[in-house]
């Protein structure tokens, strides 16, 4: 009952990989397009857009455009929310931060051979090594850079992961190899779901949700959660504190699992200043 995250560069054979070892696990297979669907169709938000999101890095004062913080938070909070079922292989950079403490979760990096994922470029878009090394160098920049600004890690940080494979390495039987050291990894004892790591990856299915139920109240509230029991950390100026904190616990009620909600307003003292108070 484990699961398996999967990231890797692109034109790297990390989708194949995550595909193959979810069938040889008989594990289901997930990926932002399976993802984006369900939250497309739940949120009422185009696959197009959410797919925008993942791919351009937020940059400036701003961060996002007004809707991009609710896409990343209604992303997760479905990715979070499937992840329960377990027996998940999930290939993705999407989440990655918020289940790196989940001791039941195996991550993995597949990093490959540049010269090979170039030779992969040519043949699938039919161009010369120099462009293919070109559209490599931009991917794995952009990605680099969505990681940095969403999550501020730094996705060849070798502590983000329990196994990194280097299929350059390999060469024989690389990608076969890689499948087999993934499938005879996540059986060990380490990865097998335990009482109190199934109960975090629960709190944070709920804090997701908590935060995309409130997200039109603050986009940028943090949340917390033990057992049922909602920490909500938000910020509002004097005036409005009282209404804003009941209207997000008559909210957070209405969901399943929650059993106590508690919300701590910081004043914006900005805001105050702004209106006169």
């Amino acid at each position: 009952m484990s699961i398996i995250t999967i990231t890797a560069g692109s034109y790297s054979n990390g989708k194949q990989i995550a595909e193959s070892a979810a069938k040889r696990l008989k594990y289901e297979y997930a990926d932002s397009e399976i993802i984006l669907s369900l939250v497309s169709g739940e949120f009422g938000v185009s696959e197009s857009d959410l797919a925008r999101v993942l791919k351009e890095a937020p940059s400036g004062v701003g961060m996002f455009s007004k809707a991009r913080p609710e896409y990343i938070i209604f992303i997760e909070t479905l990715l979070a929310e499937y992840l329960l079922k377990n027996n998940i292989v999930y290939y993705g950079v999407v989440g990655l931060s918020l289940i790196k403490e989940i001791s039941h979760v195996l991550k993995v990096r597949i990093i490959a051979n540049l010269e090979d994922r170039i030779t992969t470029g040519m043949k699938l878009y039919k161009i010369s090594r120099d462009k293919a090394g070109k559209i490599i160098k931009k991917e794995d920049e952009e990605q680099a850079k969505w990681a940095a600004a969403v999550y501020d890690i730094d996705l060849m940080d070798p502590n983000l992961y329990d196994l990194a494979i280097n299929i350059g390495h390999i060469k024989s039987n690389d990608v076969e190899d890689a499948i087999e050291t993934i499938v005879s990894t996540v059986k060990h004892k380490k990865f097998q779901p335990m009482t109190y790591s199934l109960r975090c990856m629960k709190n944070i299915a709920i804090s997701c949700r908590v935060r995309a139920t409130l997200t039109d109240i603050d986009s940028k509230m943090q949340v917390k959660s033990d057992e049922g029991t909602v920490y909500i950390y938000t910020r509002a100026i004097k005036k409005k504190a009282q209404n804003k904190a009941l209207e997000m616990k008559q909210k957070v009620m209405k969901i399943e699992g929650v059993k106590h909600v508690e919300v701590y307003v910081d004043y914006d003292l900005f805001s105050s200043v702004a209106h006169g108070q």
